[in-house]
């Protein structure tokens, strides 16, 4: 070899040494902070939706250095209660990450912040950052507490100030140690308004509650707590008892939650769930947290209009304020214009009698008035109707889960958070095992239900970070974010053998056996990206090696 070519060839290869270096060192200084949420997956909670949406806002905008790799965990206290939502919870969190080593740990609302103060051995030395929102007067000893405690001295007094004719206020509560010593704290303040006469709701279903806010005449107003209240065999979520008040009654619903500000409750001085996301940002990029930054006047415009409230602050964040008045209201200002035009004609016409023409002004005021009225509610009934067609495009009619194209979409939302984060993604295809011939020789009941039981079966094996969706016949997709294909593995042989247990019963009294088949797929973690389409083509061809060889069996692809 020349002298020349051997000492460019020495220089390439150090020049290679030193890429591979700087690339070992850097994945090694990457910081890892593992989240842990309260209240389930966004889809289930409004507030949840809120904080990690205030949260990624923060670290998106943050010019603070490179974004650290976030791993999150979710309780869905909501759904099962906050005693179920922590069983198991200890165990799968050290076998998950056993290999990981966090650089900090957050926690959001009590349920988290609680468990992870019980559980001292659960990453041990890891710094731990516990922001607490669900009890009062709550320090870990474990770590860093921040304290977001709603301020009911403003939350109330915000109630006069917009709404001065105001002389009795409902409080709506429950029985929970959280909401009693909400309640508490509220009777503590209420001697700060003498002219107002004060009522404590804590008891009765929902229908009670509806018949109590319908008698309410006017000077009143409801103040809500976010309650719960059983309906049936289920519990209603604060939002759905909110929205069922605000149908039954004409005074206006404020506040201390910004989870609950929306069409139907005028707002108030609230915590802001945006604002504790972004607090938790700042934490995990090591900088101060501000706890005083997380309350604030939110007012959702089209209710706060129809309530007729004045004195407004300033500096109030207005919710749902439409953006272009001509494209929304554009046939209400040309009918108001009209009226406006027809009104001065009639003035005009009737300059000669000072007595008719104050009449006539007096009544085209009050049919405008009538017409400001009319246009709100009919923005209120189209918010309301959007969001229930919302709803139906991406529900599957038969089984309540999730449809065909409502999976496509969280399958690309889950793809990108994936490739960001780095975090792993599986999907299995679930198929019902000679479906065909079920239907043939049972009838399409019976297929039907083959359907229906295959999704309560999945679903109830569902984390709140999954998603369920009937994909079409008798095809079923499940998207487990955060997981790596061994654990996917073991929980798709898991969903078989409770499958095969199942039975379905004929109109003849005989029982029918149900097995399915599971193909496993994972997103690529290196190399091309996938799409929804690639995933979900992989995950077919294993379906079809599982069916091909013999059914009721799981293959990875």
């Amino acid at each position: 070899m020349r002298p020349r070519l051997y000492r460019q060839t020495l220089l390439r290869l150090a020049a290679v040494v030193w890429l591979a270096s700087a690339c070992s060192h850097a994945l090694a200084d990457e910081r890892r902070v593992l989240v842990l949420y309260s209240l389930g997956a966004d889809s289930s909670s409004a507030w949840q939706r809120l904080v990690h949406k205030g949260l990624y806002d923060e670290l998106e905008r943050s010019s603070q250095g490179a974004t650290p790799a976030i791993f999150e965990e979710r309780f869905d206290a909501n759904r099962v209660g906050e005693d179920k939502s922590q069983e198991g919870m200890a165990p799968y969190l050290a076998t998950k990450y056993a290999g990981l080593k966090f650089d900090a740990i957050v926690t959001e609302n009590f349920v988290a912040a609680h468990f992870l103060a019980s559980h001292p051995e659960l990453f041990a030395g890891v710094p731990r950052h516990y922001v607490n929102h669900g009890r009062d007067q709550w320090q870990p000893r474990d770590g860093m507490g921040y304290e977001v405690s709603s301020d009911f001295g403003r939350a109330i007094g915000v109630i006069p100030l917009v709404a001065p004719n105001v002389r009795h206020i409902a409080i709506v509560g429950d029985k929970t140690a959280r909401c009693q010593l909400w309640l508490d704290r509220i009777r503590n303040v209420a001697p700060r308004f003498p002219g107002i006469r004060f009522e404590i709701w804590d008891d009765g279903d929902v229908d009670e509650l509806r018949r109590r806010a319908a008698r309410l005449e006017r000077g009143s107003a409801i103040f809500m707590l976010t309650s719960l209240r059983g309906e049936g065999s289920a519990r209603i979520q604060p939002r759905e008892l909110a929205l069922q008040i605000s149908a039954a009654t004409k005074a206006p619903l404020f506040t201390h939650s910004e989870s609950l500000v929306m069409p139907g409750v005028v707002g108030g001085y609230v915590v802001s769930a945006e604002a504790v996301g972004r607090m938790m940002a700042r934490l995990l990029l090591g900088q101060p947290a501000m706890t005083s930054q997380v309350q604030g006047y939110y007012f959702d415009y089209p209710t706060a209009r129809q309530a007729g409230l004045r004195n407004i602050p300033q500096d109030a964040v207005i919710l749902n304020r439409p953006h272009n008045v001509w494209q929304l209201y554009r046939w209400q200002i040309v009918t108001a214009g009209a009226l406006i035009v027809f009104e001065g004609m009639l003035i005009s016409a009737l300059v000669l009698s000072l007595r008719s023409r104050r009449r006539a002004t007096s009544e085209l005021a009050a049919e405008r008035s009538n017409l400001e009225e009319r246009i709100l509610q009919r923005t209120l009934e189209l918010l309301q109707a959007n969001r229930k067609l919302e709803q139906l495009a991406s529900t599957d009619p038969l089984t309540g889960i999730a449809n065909r194209r409502k999976m496509t979409e969280q399958i690309a939302q889950e793809l990108e958070r994936a490739r960001r984060f780095h975090h792993p993604l599986s999907l299995l295809m679930v198929d019902i095992d000679h479906f065909k011939r079920i239907n043939d020789t049972y009838g399409h009941e019976v297929g039907d239900q083959a359907i229906v039981q295959t999704a309560t079966l999945l679903t109830a094996n569902l984390r709140a970070v999954d998603l369920v969706a009937r994909f079409g016949g008798e095809e079923f997709v499940l998207l487990m974010p955060e997981t790596h294909i061994a654990v996917a593995m073991h929980a798709a042989e898991r969903l078989r053998e409770q499958a095969a247990g199942l039975r379905l019963r004929t109109e003849c009294g005989a029982e029918v056996e149900l097995t399915i088949s599971i193909g496993v797929a994972q997103a690529n973690a290196h190399g091309t990206p996938d799409t929804p389409s690639s995933l979900l083509v992989r995950s077919d061809k294993a379906l079809y090696r599982a069916k091909k060889e013999g059914r009721n069996r799981v293959v990875q692809f």
